[in-house]
């Protein structure tokens, strides 16, 4: 049996004003392709739907397209969670009518303060393997004091008791291997940078030995694809399937979930590339030269969407050169979305102003690493992983 694990569409979504739908709708056609090809039996969507609490009604109608021509194609269960972008009501309101085709939704905690777990708790068997997906939304800080009211929880040190309570109840109620669905921040992860900030009363990150039980945990909301923990339970954020920053360099990515003879593993698999965020630095004298190479490789692409931010540095102001480019780039189907003119020398940051910034320690951690590697554009994948894994165990311990 396969699943696939994706979050984070982010529907409606803009790039300097520049609508994303065309991206966005070749991705979902690319999923419909991939799910039905490789035998997929099961989706699950991690949250962060849409872009905004009422999306546009073209974002609104990309989505039902997708889930009629899906579910035309290939009839699977489909489980989907509300991210903090998402409306709880708006997403959850069209249930009654999903669900006659095996499509759940869910958006906040609320019927778990009448003890329905029906809502979040779902048993299957499939291909002869049986496994538990449970839904856990996005949550905000007055669901949990309204569940810690509920279940007689005393929350004086903090809101953690009513998490570990809720991951309890979730187990008791889940048989075979267990998936859990959730939309926040656990353990130690890397930003892409476009993420919206989030805090729970003062929990940056709910620590992962809060998910132990679960085989695997199916995350949303942070952009770039990462494991934070790679065993019992294996924690898994997808990612977001497109760049919404041209600060974003990494690989796009759904999540592959095998389970064969009541064994679970997984693999990460790569995106088609559906647009090229491309960030350019360069001199004045170079604009030119910079301007042909691009167009000569980006140029005129009809499979993909190619958006270009250039930054050049110049020793006196430039007039009139902004729209010129882009008319220029303009005719070759690359859109030029922000120029900017750096006047006189750019002075670096010294390590003392940086280390002001109170930096996370994963950041602090990517200074070093590109400060004895100067040549490496990022940390390798496994190395990073590893010393997630490690920050997160040192903080579990520190906790206990």
């Amino acid at each position: 049996m396969k699943i696939l694990h994706t979050s984070d569409w982010h529907l409606g979504k803009k790039l300097y004003k520049v609508s994303r739908l065309k991206e966005q709708a070749r991705f979902l056609e690319w999923l419909i392709d991939y799910i039905c090809d490789n035998e997929i039996d099961i989706l699950l969507i991690s949250g962060d739907i849409f872009d905004v609490p009422t999306p546009p009604n073209e974002a609104l109608k990309l989505y039902f397209t997708f889930l009629k021509k899906l579910n035309e194609r290939k009839e699977i269960p489909i489980f989907i969670i509300g991210g903090n972008h998402d409306s709880s009501n708006f997403i959850e309101a069209p249930s009654p009518f999903l669900e006659l085709n095996n499509i759940y939704v869910v958006g906040s905690l609320e019927k778990l303060l009448s003890e329905d777990y029906s809502h979040y708790i779902h048993n299957l068997e499939i291909k002869g393997e049986k496994l538990s997906i449970s839904l856990l939304p996005y949550f905000r800080t007055h669901e949990l004091f309204n569940l810690a009211k509920a279940w007689n929880i005393n929350i004086e040190e903090g809101l953690l008791p009513v998490i570990e309570e809720l991951m309890k109840r979730f187990l008791d109620r889940a048989s075979g291997q267990k998936i859990l669905m959730s939309h926040h921040l656990f353990g130690s992860y890397e930003e892409a940078g476009s993420e919206q900030g989030l805090n729970l009363s003062g929990i940056d990150s709910i620590p992962t030995n809060t998910l132990q039980g679960f085989d695997y945990v199916a995350l949303g909301h942070i952009h770039k694809a990462q494991t934070v923990r790679k065993s019992q339970p294996i924690v898994h954020y997808s990612g977001s399937p497109l760049a919404f920053r041209f600060s974003e360099t990494s690989t796009k990515e759904v999540s592959i979930i095998s389970i064969e003879n009541d064994e679970l593993s997984f693999e990460r698999t790569p995106i088609k590339e559906f647009d090229k965020l491309l960030r350019v630095n360069c001199q004045k004298e170079e604009v030119e030269e910079f301007k042909n190479q691009i167009i000569s490789s980006w140029g005129n692409r009809d499979d993909l969407e190619v958006f270009l931010e250039l930054r050049i540095k110049c020793d006196t102001p430039i007039t009139s050169m902004a729209e010129t480019l882009r008319e220029e780039f303009r005719e070759n189907k690359i859109h030029l979305l922000s120029f900017a003119a750096i006047v006189g020398k750019v002075e670096d940051e010294s390590e003392s102003k940086i280390l002001e910034k109170s930096l996370r320690t994963e950041e602090l951690f990517e200074l070093f690493y590109k400060k004895k590697y100067p040549e490496s554009n990022e940390i390798p994948k496994p190395l990073l992983e590893d010393f997630n894994e490690l920050l997160e165990s040192i903080r579990e311990s520190y906790e206990a």
